[in-house]
């Protein structure tokens, strides 16, 4: 039995994504067991359609072979945290989801991997200080960019081996698509072939009540009416109820005030998704791994970021004209965006240069540390 741990909280397709990238990758090596720490009980149900053969909970840990805590941002404190007391919710969460796995395999000697994380920032020094702890007994780390190196050699003053290599996202390939997912998502599309679908993701970053969104949300309907041949395919990549009438709100104001026929997709799943984004022109998106795995599929994305991760990975690709900070968008520049999502979708050129191939060759290297982590650190 290998523990796997990630970020599970609210059904995010982006780090539901990374588990089962991860999981794939483990029951290559044989291990068909894999057990996820610290899924809560309320959420164990809505987990296990997405992995059905998944075991939880710490009482089994004696039995664990080694642990893997994988993929995403959970070594770095959301800047609405900053500064906390050691009481923040965000440090009594890390500290009592995140920190304890890891914890529990130094005192029982078992070994363990962090792979593909982004690390920092971290303001209280209590967090930060178990955070070099568990760094420092980890057998094998890498992380998905070099902040996070920087901050783990210069910040908390490790100098092991860190291995940076983009995020383990980027691997995915339309090969990994079950025809399952791909075969629905055709016939949720099927009526709008030879269209460009533009894709609209996190509908609530264009409904909220700010300056910001009332800028995305006019720039959004001006680009759109002006556009014949293009049909917008709004989606969620939360399984989260809240999100689905967002998703149908967001679509009655595009048609309401376009007149264009509008398509509206809840969360359908992770493959589902990872189907819909191989399927669609082009993307808008305020969230950071529908931008990965669309540029891993060759399409096109204009980001609207949220958050300082989101501009690290297109700056690590090459593109950072594709990301602008969503504090620093107006209606020109959300407009500006969009049609240039929209012109590269009419102009049929392709994503994939050797840039693309190498920072896919690159991703993989998590890949392979994840199997020699296996194969000599865990004994089988």
């Amino acid at each position: 039995m290998i523990g796997l741990h990630g970020a599970y909280y609210n059904n995010n397709f982006g780090d539901l994504l990374l588990l089962k990238i991860f999981e794939n990758w483990i029951r290559e090596n044989g291990y068909s067991d894999v057990v996820y720490p610290r899924v809560s009980e309320m959420e164990q149900d809505r987990f296990k359609k997405h992995f059905p053969n998944a075991f939880f909970g710490l009482s089994q840990r004696k039995s664990w072979k080694g642990l893997i805590c994988a993929g995403g941002g959970y070594f770095g404190e959301p800047k609405s945290h900053r500064g906390k007391r050691f009481g923040g919710n965000w440090n009594k969460r890390f500290l009592k989801v995140h920190a304890l796995p890891a914890e529990l395999c130094i005192w029982s000697n078992i070994p363990y991997a962090i792979l593909g994380v982004e690390v920092g920032p971290l303001s209280n020094v209590f967090v930060r200080q178990e955070v070099k702890r568990i760094f420092s007994h980890a057998t094998v780390l890498s992380v998905r960019n070099i902040e996070s190196k920087q901050f783990i050699q210069k910040t908390l003053g490790i100098c092991p081996n860190v291995v940076m290599a983009p995020d383990a996202a980027l691997t995915i390939t339309t090969t990994d698509i079950p025809a399952q997912a791909l075969n629905r998502v055709d016939r949720l599309l099927e009526q709008h072939r030879g269209m460009i679908l533009l894709g609209i993701h996190y509908p609530s970053a264009f409904l909220a009540n700010t300056l910001q969104a009332e800028s995305m949300r006019i720039g959004l309907l001006s680009s759109l009416a002006a556009e014949s041949d293009v049909v917008p395919v709004v989606f969620s990549d939360s399984g989260n109820s809240d999100f689905s009438p967002q998703c149908d709100q967001l679509v009655k104001l595009i048609q309401s005030s376009t007149g264009k026929e509008c398509l509206s997709l809840p969360f359908l799943g992770i493959w589902e998704t990872v189907a819909l984004i191989s399927k669609l022109s082009a993307i808008l998106t305020t969230k950071l791994h529908v931008g990965m795995v669309a540029y891993a599929l060759g399409i096109y994305c204009e980001s609207f970021a949220n958050h300082p991760k989101v501009p690290r990975f297109y700056d690590q690709i090459g593109r950072s004209s594709q990301c602008t900070m969503i504090d620093s968008l107006d209606q020109d520049k959300v407009m500006e965006k969009i049609e240039r999502a929209v012109q590269f979708s009419r102009s049929k050129v392709s994503l994939i240069d050797q840039n693309w191939r190498n920072i896919k060759g690159e991703a993989l290297l998590h890949r392979k540390l994840l199997s020699s982590f296996l194969s000599s650190a865990v004994k089988k």
